[in-house]
């Protein structure tokens, strides 16, 4: 599924809450893996594929060879929504303001002329 569509799907799941107060954490899981469909597509456009490597490797290698706020604002986002997908029994759920910003930052990474993916 291409990161869009994901992305379209996490907006939708936040709009409706139809998921009986797990909207906001299935929303990160969506968005997370839309993030991760960029990165590894940015990481394929650098003609550094690494299709094997953690997504924290694939950070890594934009860091290294891809604009620094790209890398960045990528970083931050996969960090934050793997910590709203990951919560321990004395966490709060994140809130649907919280994950709905970072779908946003997801967005301003999505490319502007999608591949074949």
């Amino acid at each position: 599924m291409k990161a869009v569509e994901l992305l379209g799907q996490a907006q939708q799941i936040l709009a409706t809450r139809a998921t009986s107060g797990l909207s906001s954490r299935m929303a990160a899981f969506l968005a997370r893996r839309a993030l991760e469909e960029i990165i590894e597509q940015r990481c394929d456009d650098l003609a550094a594929s690494a299709p094997r490597a953690s997504t924290r490797s694939k950070l890594l290698i934009l860091r290294s060879l891809d604009e620094p706020g790209v890398a960045d604002r990528a970083s931050i986002a996969w960090n934050r929504l793997s910590n709203a997908c990951h919560l321990h029994a004395y966490e709060m759920q994140p809130s649907v303001a919280e994950v709905e910003q970072l779908c946003g930052l997801v967005a301003g990474l999505v490319p502007s002329t999608s591949g074949p993916r």
